[in-house]
């Protein structure tokens, strides 16, 4: 069992951290809006690189970006956690270790940010990194992604033979929330709810995104996700945006939604209304986007584009 789970944490990294055939980098949209349809006022891109680059993230009043970028390591590559100055144009980097980094997501309430470290054993951890120090938040391993609840609570999505969502607590033993899900962990602006992806059986259905209720424990299926598409992310005003291929795909976050412990209805059911085009990236992005962040006043959007290893 422990071997099993070991080598599905270093399949993720390896996907992460090599992605050889796929090149990755990061663009930057300001946009305006005609009747809550957005525009592309201006675009730039802000990597050139020949690597792995992701994970967006808006923090510090939407004046900079987090981000992962990989860097050669010998034979192989490793990742560290980047800060871009949106105004200066300034990239840094804020780990810069010999391990490697990824997810890099604001701390609640104090400055800092939180990421996974892979340590020389391959195991992940989530760590720390405040301007006193840098420390490891729970024992719980191995962790691939988060999403923090509070200052000292965290939904993680934690590795093995079926991938499961976990409430995690430095204190305290972590709890088992869902199972079967995926990397998307966000909390949907303006509620008390946190959103997750979810599929058990990938190769013969879509993905569904889910909500969490930390006040209830209730899990709620809220919409499939549009065909293509894996990851998500929220708008301010709790619109679902997912990628697929050039295209942004929106769907508006709607009450009630469905307790699972409620409904066996199949999943296809009890989807709450259509996804809609939102946005065209085809000019900038003709390989595709993946990964999205954006900013809390919804005028800027980040977005991992692909393009051809040439």
């Amino acid at each position: 069992m422990q071997r099993s789970i070991m080598l599905t944490a270093l399949l993720l990294f390896s996907f992460m951290c090599h992605a050889q055939s796929t090149i990755t980098n990061l663009w930057l949209f300001d946009l305006s809006y005609d009747n809550e349809q957005p525009h592309i006022e201006h675009a730039r891109k802000i990597t050139d690189t020949h690597a792995y680059t992701n994970q967006p993230y808006f923090y510090d009043d939407n004046q900079a970006l987090y981000y992962t970028q990989s860097f050669p390591a010998g034979s192989v590559s490793q990742t560290d956690v980047m800060k871009f100055d949106i105004s200066r144009g300034f990239h840094s980097n804020l780990t810069h270790t010999a391990d490697s980094e990824y997810s890099p997501t604001p701390l609640p309430h104090k400055k800092g940010f939180s990421a996974i470290r892979v340590d020389k054993r391959k195991k992940q951890w989530l760590w720390l990194y405040t301007h006193k120090q840098n420390n490891k938040f729970s024992a719980l391993e191995p962790i691939g992604y988060h999403v923090w609840m509070g200052e000292d609570e965290a939904l993680a999505f934690v590795l093995g033979d079926t991938h499961t969502l976990q409430r995690v607590r430095a204190d305290l033993p972590p709890t088992v929330v869902d199972s079967n899900i995926g990397p998307s962990l966000w909390a949907i602006p303006d509620t008390g709810l946190f959103s997750y992806t979810k599929n058990p059986a990938p190769d013969k259905q879509p993905w569904t995104l889910m909500s969490y209720d930390p006040a209830t424990e209730r899990t709620s299926l809220l919409a499939t996700l549009p065909k293509g598409a894996y990851y998500m992310a929220w708008s301010p005003g709790a619109k679902a945006l997912a990628a697929v291929e050039t295209r942004v795909y929106a769907w508006d976050f709607k009450e009630p939604v469905t307790p699972l412990n409620e409904t066996s209805a199949p999943a296809d059911e009890k989807v709450q209304g259509p996804w809609q085009v939102w946005l065209e990236l085809q000019e900038y992005c003709p390989g595709g986007a993946s990964r999205l962040h954006m900013s809390t006043d919804g005028r800027q959007l980040a977005a991992v584009c692909h393009e051809a290893d040439g």
